[in-house]
């Protein structure tokens, strides 16, 4: 009886939310911007990485990840969502990953010379690091579409995830920035580097490997992490 009521009530609410009058698609909230906020700051990176500014573009995809690991809480925080909005920010989310984690860490590869032509040919090594480039980005495709499936599984049994299969796309924003600074600490070929690195994240993305949901205090340990990447960017990185 009160699973039927329950059902009744919600049923309700998004009877009174269709009638509302929206003059755009969509759905709206605190979590929708964050997340359009990311797409926002990876089509800016990518300004900055076409034009060789590596260290802004660095900062714009780290901005990227902050976003993406607030979006989720903070809609999660609005209260009576519909299963229509739930699903919307799923796939909202996911779209905004591939453009923001998938897309733009391959325009930041323009940045350190990876694909760069000699005297305008298209020499064998550009020809691997491009499709490096093709791989990572059809990886993480996979990897996003799997987590939707996977997502909207557990939404519908009610349950919370434990664990990510495979290494989250969204890692990237703090890992290709970490690998890049040490990269030039140590005055390693970045280009290879950055293609080495892109090659380990398209295998982690798809491979079935458990990783612990980042949470609670784990999230204070990204922002400490990050905190001095993105200030050794900003002092030694030029842009």
């Amino acid at each position: 009886m009160e699973t039927e009521t329950t059902l009744e009530t919600e049923a309700t609410f998004e009877e009174t939310k269709k009638r509302r009058f929206r003059p755009i698609i969509g759905y709206s909230g605190s979590g929708v911007v964050l997340t359009c906020l990311s797409v926002i700051s990876a089509v800016i990176g990518m300004h900055f990485a076409l034009g060789g500014s590596l260290g802004p573009a660095l900062i714009c995809l780290m901005f990227c990840g902050f976003c993406d690991m607030l979006d989720g809480p903070v809609a999660r925080r609005k209260k009576r969502r519909t299963s229509k909005e739930k699903s919307y920010g799923i796939e909202l989310d996911s779209l905004a990953d591939i453009v923001s984690f998938g897309v733009f860490p391959i325009v930041i590869g323009y940045s350190v010379g990876t694909y760069e032509l000699a005297h305008g040919l298209i020499s064998s090594e550009v020809v691997v690091h491009v499709g490096i480039a093709a791989l990572y980005v059809t990886a993480a495709l996979i990897r996003l579409a799997y987590f939707n499936v996977m997502e909207m599984e557990l939404q519908s049994k009610k349950k919370k995830r434990k664990y990510y299969e495979g290494l989250p796309v969204t890692s990237v924003s703090i890992l290709i920035p970490l690998v890049l600074s040490i990269s030039l600490i140590l005055s390693a070929p970045v280009s290879l580097v950055y293609s080495i690195m892109l090659l380990v994240f398209s295998i982690a993305f798809v491979a079935r490997i458990k990783i612990p949901k980042i949470r609670g205090r784990y999230l204070i340990l990204y922002i400490l992490l990050a905190l001095p990447i993105a200030l050794y960017i900003i002092w030694n990185i030029g842009g």
